[in-house]
Order: C-alpha cells, then structure tokens, then sequence
C-alpha cells in the first residue's frame, strides 16, 4: 500500500510478546479501543481478457474507499462481487501491498510491519485440525501466540474462559472431524475457528463472512458472541451477504458497496432513513439487508426517479452529497492530515517490528507435537503405508527367494532384484506429496495471523514425516529383503544395504515434497512425479547401458537417484563376488560386470560417493520446497 514512508507506535499495542496479551479471570477483559481509518482506498487486479493472443487488463475492485471503524460491529455488506471481501482483507493487511494506493490507519498511525501478530482474523472456511480436539486446537493457539511467561496454569484458565465463552464446553475435549471421521457440528467448528483468534484477546477482530453455511440459530449465536466481544472494546470488523432481521440488529456501523462504490457508511440504525431520503421506501415486513440488496441490484423501486436511471450511479453520487458523508469526512480527514503533518514534521517515533510471540525452537516443538498427534489420531495412511511396504518386500522375497551364485542367473537376478526395491522404495514416497497440499489452507491461515515462522513448520514436517514414514517402514522392508534374497551376510553390508534403500527413500520423499509446494492439485503433483522417476528411472543404467547414450542426453544421469542406487547396491554385493555354475567357478566376476558397466568400486569412496550424491539431491530438493514454501501466495 502506498503511504508515506514514517511509522508510528500506534495507541493500541507496543509489541506481541507483552502488551499485547494479559491473562485475567475473564476470557474477554474491556480494553482500549482501536479504531481504523481508511482514506481513499483503490484496489486494482490484473484480469486476463484473451488468452491468445495474451491480453491483460487492470480491472479497478475498490474505487476511493474511505471509512472508519470503532469499537464494535461494524459491517461491510453488498451483493457478491462487491467487493466487501477484498476491503475486508485490506484492512487486515491480506492483499498485495503493490495492487493498494491509499492510507490505512490504526488510532492515526500506519500499522507496524507484521502486525499479523497483533490482530485476529477469521477466514469463511474452516481452518482448523480435524485430528484434534477443540480444546487441544485452542492449546495450539495459545502455545504459539501467547508470550512464554504466562503460565501453564493461566494459558489452561485462559482456555476454559474461551471454551466457556463460545459455548463449547459439551465438545471441548471432541476431536473436530475431517473427511474420515464426524466431528463437531458446523456451528461448533465456526465458534472454534473464532476461539482460535479470540485466545490472544486482539484489539481487532476480522471475520469474512462469519455466517456462511450456518443455520439461522447457530449464526445467531455467533453474531451474539460477536456481539459481546464488541461491548468489551474490541474492534470487530467482518463481511457479511445477507443476515436476517435479528442479526442485522446487532450492527453498530454498517458499509454497503456496490461495484467497489461506497453506497452507505454510517449507523447501522440510520440506514433505513437515509434510503428514505433518497426514495427508496421498504415494504412492510421485509427484511432490512434483503431490501439493501434489492436496492443495490436495481430490483427495488424508487418514488423520485425518472425512466432509464443509472442506479448504480444514482447511490453513489446521492452518498456522497449527503449529509453522512459530509460527517465521515469530518471525522478522517482531520485523521489524515495530522498523520501527514507528522510526518512532515518528523514528530512520528518509529514502530519496531512485531515479532512473533515465540521462538522458532518453541514453534518447532508444538508444531510438531500437533503432527505427531494429528498422525496417531489418524493411522489409516502411515499404517497403509506400513502394510504396502511389507507386502511388496515379501513379494520380492519370494520372487527372488535365496539367489545363487549361478553364472548366468546370479548376477541378472541380483540386478533385477535391487532395481525392482528401489522402484518400489521411490514410488511408496508418492505417500508424501499430499503433504503440503493436503495443509496448504491451515498452513497458510496460520502463518499469516503469526502463528509461526515459514521455517518451523517446514522442519517440523520433514521430521515427522522422516520417522514414521520413511525410517521404520524402510528399516523393516530392508530386513525382510536382505535376509529372503539370500544376500551377503556381513553385518557391515546390511547396514550399509538399509542405509541406501533410506537415503533413496529421502531422496524420492524431498521430489515428491517439492511438487507438493509447487502445485495446488494432488493430480497435477502426480502427474509430474512420475514424470521425473520414470525419466530418473531410464538414465539408471539398467535399461540401457549409460555408455550408448548420445553426449547431448548423457548429462541427465547425474540427476538420476535410481543410477545412484543401484550403483551403491551393485557395490556392496557385486564387489569381489564369484559365480559357478556346478562346481566349476565362472570366468565372469561380480568386479567385471561393475567393470562393464562403468560403475568405480575399487576404493571405499567410489560407494560413499553414490550416497553424497543422493545426500546432496535430497538437501537441493528441501531448499526448493523450503523456498516454495516462503514464496506460496498468501496474500491475494
């Protein structure tokens, strides 16, 4: 958003590991108000028109918006496509700042860097841990966003005060339900979004579109909730479409828009007047926002209009004549001049950063904590995982049950042995890449309202995925192969065996956790997964010998984990090995075959280098993920 570059600590909070949270016996505590100004606001997107030959317009969603909202319920409502949820999330700072011009001001002053940690905001769809129960999600919450010197005791009284606040206390200890199992109602899951906001106690509430696909009683109860928050001094700004009567009746102020236009901002309780005076009259009995709407769209009928009338135009010029217009005028612009004047005056003290409320070790840990528990609540994949895993190995073990030394079969039988486990062992990583599709709405949510670093949640992916996933399942495939295919038995060989086939599985897992950042869609991830092993898969060496390959192609093997491998696996058994076929020993030698195939043995490096390059492929692809991660579009 362009502003003038000075910043100010606003009236509202210092930072977000002190001020900006204090536990009491309440759950909600009256505190200093924070009213919010905005000042000729214009939001502008890039609209492709034609695909071929590519052309892109800028299409204008927000045109001069200005407005002022104070402690308590202040609405934005209007038809879809409005605009109402693009205001919304630029007031809480979720768009980007390059496609914003204009002023936003928190008590007069621009809002500090990051003050994602100060505010709360509540996204239309759920977000939330379905493995978990309401009061473990609000124990997440609190863990993270509350400061490190708050007790145990006081974040547990904090939580029942939530708890008991929202109604929640029959489903407290409820696991919240996903797509395997039910959980709590749909009602019970919007109040538990918002008591994820609510446990920081912040100074400003943002809601889109709380009552979306909520029955009339349970929005209701919502609005009400909402409504008390609002009493105690907090700023509860949302969206809204279409609310009945009851809940239009909680509304303090009220913004109506119509195509990115300021129809109406003022009282909730004067616009019934206001339309009056400019001829629109409502009907008896009928609903206030139905009628607002009927206006907007045209469909209602006005007693001073003439034939062929503009109405778009008609409300927009009519607001800004009028007399309440004239009154928000005289209340933000004073705002904006002595926020100008300041700063030409360089009287503004700077705003430091609003750090996160805990470090990356604290985050890295709960974070984790969640996986783990979130996996154990739901087993169904890791143990499929498991099961998927053992059968093939008892597959290839009885396919390739107790090789020989045999001179024609010994050395093609090994080969195609170790090359069908690492065909099975890369593609079981496929398991991964709904890892971060699957998360990408919660991930997303609750890195932007500062619950963690981008870092913490990544590592702590990766780790629990490594275990549960990878190490003990792979450990397991890896004894039952080695000892049913009758390989070496030399205890050096078997481990350096289960460390291959593990140092593969992270190679494939780090793949498929790339595409998984890269894409938005588990197919598309799929599809070019099994795009790259199966082009990994021709350069490994087996189906056709690296030596025949034209220059121009041959590079490509060096980015083939299959090559790697399979070279690594060829070594530790192939390496000085001999063949005979009865008694009679066979000319040609594990070394030979090595030999023939191009593949270094003769020193310990020569294998050691196969599992730095696997090592190596790993590392590259988690800094791609890493940086994926940091660079998902998070703000629209």
């Amino acid at each position: 958003m362009k502003t003038k570059t000075c910043v100010v600590n606003p009236v509202f909070i210092n930072d977000c590991n002190n001020a900006r949270v204090k536990i009491h016996v309440k759950a909600f505590e009256h505190k200093q108000s924070t009213t919010i100004s905005c000042h000729d606001i214009i939001y502008r997107v890039d609209v492709k028109t034609k695909l071929c030959p590519r052309k892109i317009e800028t299409r204008e969603i927000l045109k001069g918006i200005d407005g002022v909202f104070k402690a308590g319920m202040n609405a934005i409502l209007g038809p879809t496509g409005c605009g109402k949820s693009s205001l919304l999330d630029i007031l809480a700072g979720r768009k980007e700042p390059l496609r914003v011009t204009g002023d936003l001001l928190f008590n007069g002053s621009p809002p500090p860097e990051n003050f994602k940690c100060m505010v709360g905001y509540v996204v239309q769809d759920d977000v939330v841990m379905g493995g978990l129960t309401v009061r473990e999600n609000f124990a997440f919450s609190a863990a993270l966003r509350l400061p490190g010197h708050i007790t145990k005791a006081d974040i547990q009284e904090k939580i029942q005060n939530v708890i008991n606040e929202l109604g929640l206390t029959d489903c407290a200890d409820t696991k919240v339900g996903n797509e395997l199992f039910r959980g709590i109602s749909g009602g019970e899951r919007k109040r538990t979004n918002i008591g994820m906001e609510l446990i920081t106690s912040p100074p400003v509430l943002f809601l889109d579109e709380p009552t979306t696909g909520l029955d009339a009683n349970t929005a209701h109860s919502v609005m009400q909730l909402l409504k008390s928050l609002s009493k105690n001094g907090t700023t509860v700004v949302f969206s809204i479409h279409q609310p009945r009567f009851s809940i239009f009746k909680l509304f303090d102020s009220l913004m109506m828009l119509s195509l990115g236009e300021c129809v109406y901002h003022g009282p909730a309780h004067e616009s019934l007047d206001y339309l009056r005076s400019i001829g629109y009259i409502i009907e008896e009995h009928n609903n206030p926002p139905d009628f607002f709407l009927d206006v907007i769209n045209g469909a209602a009928v006005n007693t001073l209009d003439e034939n062929n009338v503009d109405v778009h135009q008609k409300i927009v010029s009519s607001f800004r004549k009028s007399i309440l217009n004239s009154r928000l005028q005289n209340v933000i612009k004073p705002i904006l001049h002595q926020y100008h004047q300041a700063c030409d005056t360089n009287t503004l003290n700077m705003s430091p950063k609003v750090e996160y409320a805990t470090s990356f070790l604290k985050q890295f840990r709960v974070i984790s904590s969640r996986n783990l528990l979130n996996l154990l609540r739901n087993p169904q994949l890791s143990i499929l995982h498991w099961i998927v895993l053992t059968i093939f190995g008892l597959i290839v073990g009885a396919i390739y049950w107790r090789m020989d030394r045999d001179c024609i079969s010994g050395i093609q039988n090994r080969v195609g042995a170790f090359f069908f486990i690492l065909m099975n062992i890369v593609f079981s990583s496929l398991s991964a890449v709904e890892l971060f599709i699957k998360e990408r709405s919660i991930f997303i949510h609750e890195n932007l309202s500062g619950f963690y670093r981008v870092s913490a949640y990544f590592f702590s992916k990766i780790i629990c995925d490594s275990l549960p996933m990878r190490l003990i399942p792979v450990f397991l495939f890896s004894v039952i192969t080695y000892f049913m295919l009758g390989l070496t038995l030399d205890e050096e060989k078997f481990f350096l065996y289960a460390l291959t086939l593990f140092t593969v599985a992270m190679t494939g897992t780090s793949i498929a956790f790339f595409f998984s950042a890269c894409v938005t869609d588990f197919g598309m991830a799929n599809v070019w997964i099994a795009v790259t092993y199966v082009l990994m898969m021709v350069f490994s060496g087996l189906l056709v010998n690296i030596k025949t390959i034209q220059d121009w192609l041959r590079w490509i093997k060096w980015f083939s984990l299959f090559r790697y491998g399979l070279n690594a696996l060829e070594i530790i058994e192939l390496k000085d090995m001999t063949f005979t076929n009865g008694t009679v020993l066979c000319s040609t030698t594990g070394n030979d075959y090595l030999t023939s195939q191009d593949i270094a043995y003769e020193t310990k490096w020569d294998f050691w280098q196969n599992m730095v390059a696997l090592f190596s492929m790993s590392v590259l692809m988690f800094i791609g993920t890493y940086i994926q991660l940091r660079r998902t579009k998070k703000i629209r």
